[in-house]
């Protein structure tokens, strides 16, 4: 604390260390040239301190007999009474004209190798000398001055927004407990209600009304001391520690994004300090594998990743050594290779019957009269023991079941395709789960997602429980079911959007204050949920609503030759 902070920059002075002429107020170029002039060039000290005086700033000084001294040491008060320090009252002392070399400070121990100034208290006759220097009377000044204002706002009732029905009085020791504003137990002074238990730290009532943050760029937050009310239809949760926001939370917040930060998260984001578990990079993955992950979502459902997995390594029709027919295990028939176009013109939608995915060239057929059995070649050539993340108890065995069905334990649709499954532990994986990628990256969060199966999580996009197969970043708690995870492409039409897509968005939408209602099934939306939002149209939908998931798509409802 400066102690001459309010007093004023009068222009010239009369002092008692130099008593032939007034010192008068110089700048910082006036310093500089009598530095040049007088000293050689070297840095002027101060006559009271003797620290250098900046050459930036004000001074007061002497430029005839080269004596300068520091703004706030030539207003420094001529006597002062410290109980602190000492019993009886300090008088300003110049050692300059003594004899002296050097003194004592007896508050700090220190040496004191030049003349200047101390404050003294001396009585020769009882051999009592005292000496305190600037710097440690300075700090006790300080002191003094705040603890007395202190006492002066302790005598005050001071009435805050955050607690409107009652009167806060300031507690001049400090404590533990935990504060009413930011539900911590930092130790500190406080205000505290004397009609309720109401306690808040000193330095949560004297919040910024207003903060900016880098994490939410586009509008400033605002402080508010419990939730608004027409927030209380949705569970919301703060966005550094993911805490559940309660209802009386003071909270910084952004009302037309629904962004809202427990008012500690939010200063501690603004200070650079991390305040959310998952703050640090993801330690699941090798940084040099992250950037070869599949990046979700995409432009289209991802309904297909044995096609993905194998294009680009089969080609049509540049391997001599394909086997133009081939008898399979899944097959009573031969079956021929189709690798051209050529006999392959059908009107209607072929299938595979492995993946129950169109066909793609290559793929083999059986040419038996009244047997439209069909398989790509890689369904053909799949491995029929499989080691697989999800169950690593026990191998998979391929199997085909025709006749009846199964349910597959990562998607939860039914199927009578090919499948792998354990028959001592009942699991079973369809094609499409058992090679979707072990690890993907996803738009929805920081870090990659591992591939798990979790007793029921709850999906952060939809907020179902799902038995299923999800995504999971263990180290944020942060977890998708399969389907939002891969199945909701990037963008999708609808007729009620003519001529344009509809983006699937993330939250915060920005600048849209209004609720969201689903065009499809016309229920209110919780705005911190992935939405299809056309902000051209202002139409809104669930992704459930306008994809809809098909529990029976590995299903093939066809008679097939034998």
């Amino acid at each position: 604390m400066d102690i001459t902070k309010e007093r004023e920059d009068i222009e010239e002075i009369n002092h008692f260390s130099h008593e032939n002429h007034t010192l008068k107020l110089v700048n910082s170029e006036m310093i500089v040239n009598a530095a040049l002039d007088n000293r050689g060039g070297g840095v002027i000290g101060c006559y009271a301190c003797h620290k250098p005086i900046s050459s930036r700033g004000f001074a007061y000084g002497c430029i005839q007999c080269g004596h300068f001294m520091h703004k706030a040491c030539a207003q420094l008060p001529l006597t002062i009474n410290l109980p602190s320090l000492y019993e009886h009252p300090l008088t300003l002392f110049n050692f300059g004209p003594t004899t002296f070399k050097s003194w004592f400070c007896d508050v700090c121990c220190s040496l004191n190798q030049f003349k200047g100034f101390c404050y003294n208290y001396g009585k020769p006759e009882d051999n009592i000398n005292f000496n305190a220097c600037i710097d440690c009377c300075v700090v006790e000044i300080a002191r003094k001055e705040e603890a007395d204002a202190m006492k002066k706002e302790t005598r005050m009732k001071v009435k805050h927004e955050g607690h409107p029905q009652h009167t806060l009085t300031l507690q001049l020791k400090p404590a533990a407990f935990l504060c009413d504003a930011c539900n911590s137990k930092d130790e500190g002074l406080f205000y505290i209600c004397e009609n309720c238990g109401f306690w808040i730290h000193k330095t949560c009532a004297s919040l910024a009304p207003t903060i900016h943050l880098p994490h939410h760029p586009d509008h400033p937050l605002i402080l508010v001391y419990s939730l608004p009310e027409k927030f209380y239809k949705f569970a919301y949760y703060c966005e550094f520690c993911k805490i559940y926001i309660r209802r009386y939370d003071w909270l910084y917040h952004c009302e037309n994004c629904r962004y809202f930060s427990h008012i500690k998260c939010a200063l501690n984001a603004n200070a650079g300090t991390p305040s959310t578990p998952g703050d640090g990079p993801s330690t699941s993955i090798a940084d040099e594998e992250v950037d070869n992950l599949l990046q979700f979502p995409m432009s289209n459902a991802f309904t297909d990743p044995l096609k993905l997995l194998h294009s680009g390594m089969i080609a049509p029709d540049d391997d001599d050594d394909q086997k133009t027919m081939v008898n399979h295990w899944s097959h009573c028939h031969p079956l021929i290779l189709q690798a051209n176009m050529s006999g392959c013109s059908s009107d209607r939608l072929e299938v595979c019957r492995g993946c129950v995915r169109p066909l793609s060239l290559p793929y083999y057929s059986c040419k038996s009269d009244g047997c439209s059995f069909t398989l790509h070649k890689y369904c053909a050539e799949l491995p029929l023991k499989l080691e697989h993340q999800l169950h690593p108890a026990h191998s998979l065995y391929l199997e085909f079941r025709q006749g009846s069905y199964y349910a597959c334990h990562g998607c939860l649709s039914y199927g009578n395709n090919f499948f792998y499954n354990c028959q001592t532990c009942k699991f079973y994986l369809c094609l499409s789960c058992a090679f979707l990628p072990k690890s993907i990256k996803h738009k929805s969060h920081k870090h990659p997602l591992i591939q798990v199966i979790d007793p029921e999580p709850l999906c952060k996009a939809c907020n179902k429980w799902s038995d299923g197969m999800s995504y999971d970043c263990k180290a944020c708690n942060f977890i998708l079911g399969m389907e939002c995870a891969t199945r909701l492409p990037n963008s999708i039409s609808h007729r009620y959007c003519k001529g344009h897509k509809i983006p699937l968005m993330y939250p915060p939408i920005m600048d849209h204050p209004e609720d969201f209602f689903c065009d499809i099934c016309e229920t209110e939306m919780h705005p911190k949920f992935p939405m299809y939002y056309c902000q051209k149209c202002k139409n809104s939908f669930h992704p459930g609503c306008i994809s809809q998931f098909d529990y029976y798509e590995n299903m093939v409802f066809e008679s097939f030759g034998s």
